[in-house]
């Protein structure tokens, strides 16, 4: 499983949506599944990494992350934009499905290996897919619980 993925951060948006808007809409969901408070300082945080380099790893993939003093644990969310959003990602291919990630400002070995991790499984062609093809928030969480890392 995702590293600190729970089911209430785990959505679908069939709507259109800029960038920004499913940066914010991944941020909100996160803040509220996990009841954060400072979503104002995560955003910060996100936006002025995407400000220097784009997390759009490619293959329709964008890894949005942080590391924040605010936070006690390794938190992930997960939003599938079926449509997809133009991203400026490496391959430049619009993107559909965003893993958010936000750990606590010293667990830097954690936030690699969550990286890692979520690298690792969309590498796979069959799984990407099979994550992308889901049709429900539900439905994303059962088959990002059942991969094996």
């Amino acid at each position: 499983m995702i590293c600190g993925l729970k089911k209430e951060a785990v959505a679908i948006s069939n709507e259109k949506l800029t960038k920004e808007e499913a940066l914010n809409a991944i941020i909100r969901m996160a803040c509220n599944a996990f009841q954060l408070s400072f979503e104002n300082e995560i955003r910060a945080s996100i936006l002025e990494r995407e400000n220097k380099l784009s997390t759009g790893i490619g293959l329709g993939i964008a890894v949005p992350h942080c590391r924040i003093e605010n936070i006690k644990s390794q938190i992930s969310a997960i939003l599938l934009i079926p449509e997809g959003i133009e991203y400026n990602s490496v391959d430049g291919r619009p993107v559909n499905l965003m893993f958010l990630i936000i750990s606590p400002q010293n667990a830097v070995r954690e936030h690699i290996a969550c990286l890692s991790a979520i690298s690792l499984t969309v590498s796979d062609e069959e799984t990407r897919q099979n994550l992308i093809n889901s049709t429900t928030g539900d439905e994303l969480f059962e088959k990002l619980k059942s991969i094996k890392y």
